[in-house]
């Protein structure tokens, strides 16, 4: 997994209503509006990186199947769904206020944004089931004058113990698989990378985006508009 950090786009919700109706990300698309009658608001992301993959789980996709995304079928599933979304959110913060002045009861996000309402105390529960996850790592440019420096940063980044503190104040995944050794139980709950919720996790094909960005970027954009 590199030398990186993992961040999970997982499911969020009023934890009184997740444990009923919010087994997997892909229910946030699903468009019966809820089960139980509980006329919950949902809000999802304004952007097709993630929302596409989204679409197809709730539409029967297998996770293994996800890739190469099936477009014609993706915004098939967001059109059947488009009037069932409440909020279109444009960004990381906006989803923490959503979710902490409870305006949604259900929305996918980073599971950091999820983790800052849940250690305020509020009544909210990240659900793993069928996220997605992505890597971001260091990297040092060939010829860099500081190319040595930059590798003996890149070594302390990986030590376990170093990752073990990064996630006591930003939940986000270790890749050194050590670092568990040093995370209380408590908070190791709480991070993408445990292997209790990375096994319920689906890795997003950044090489497939890298290729289709621009196209299904202009698709989802104008079908907003439609």
């Amino acid at each position: 997994m590199g030398q990186s950090g993992s961040a999970a786009r997982c499911g969020s919700g009023g934890s009184d209503r997740a444990e009923r109706i919010n087994k997997e990300l892909a229910s946030i698309a699903e468009e019966r509006g809820y089960a139980f009658g509980l006329g919950s608001q949902r809000a999802m992301h304004k952007h097709p990186i993630d929302m596409l993959e989204v679409a197809l789980l709730a539409d029967g996709v297998p996770m293994d199947k996800i890739y190469p995304l099936d477009l014609e079928r993706a915004f098939k599933k967001l059109d059947a769904i488009k009037p069932h979304i409440d909020v279109w959110c444009t960004g990381g913060a906006q989803t923490t206020e959503m979710l902490q002045s409870g305006e949604v009861d259900m929305m996918p996000t980073w599971n950091a944004r999820a983790q800052v309402v849940i250690d305020a105390g509020k009544p909210v529960e990240i659900v793993w089931n069928q996220g997605l996850y992505a890597l971001e790592g260091w990297v040092v440019p060939k010829g860099a004058p500081k190319a040595e420096l930059g590798k003996k940063f890149i070594k302390f980044c990986a030590n376990a113990k170093r990752q073990a503190e990064f996630v006591s104040t930003l939940p986000y995944g270790p890749t050194n698989p050590k670092a568990y050794d040093y995370i209380p139980k408590e908070r190791a709950k709480f991070l993408p990378t445990a292997p209790d919720n990375f096994k319920l996790l689906m890795q997003s094909n950044t090489e497939w985006w890298g290729k289709n960005k621009a196209q299904a970027i202009e698709r989802f954009e104008a079908w907003l508009l439609a």
